[in-house]
């Protein structure tokens, strides 16, 4: 299993735990998307968990703020997650 953070606006972050096409956001009690504030925290909350990969995707607004095509694809890197 794998697992994708991906940074949004505001300094939260989103989770997807993704096994082979199966796609599962994490969601609080309510439901609703559950949103971290910080890397950190999203460890804690996986401490029992075990992933093959860890990947941070980013969105920079750098080229937007350019007047450069805002559609770019998002920065994706592995993350050393040990």
């Amino acid at each position: 299993m794998n697992l994708f953070i991906e940074s949004i606006e505001g300094g939260t972050y989103l989770a997807t735990m993704v096994e082979g096409q199966d796609k599962k956001l994490v969601r609080d009690k309510h439901n609703h998307p559950r949103a971290f504030h910080c890397l950190n925290e999203i460890k804690e909350h996986f401490s029992h968990e075990t992933f093959d990969e860890v990947w941070l995707k980013q969105a920079t607004p750098y080229d937007e703020m350019c007047g450069l095509d805002n559609n770019q694809e998002k920065l994706e890197m592995i993350v050393d997650w040990h």
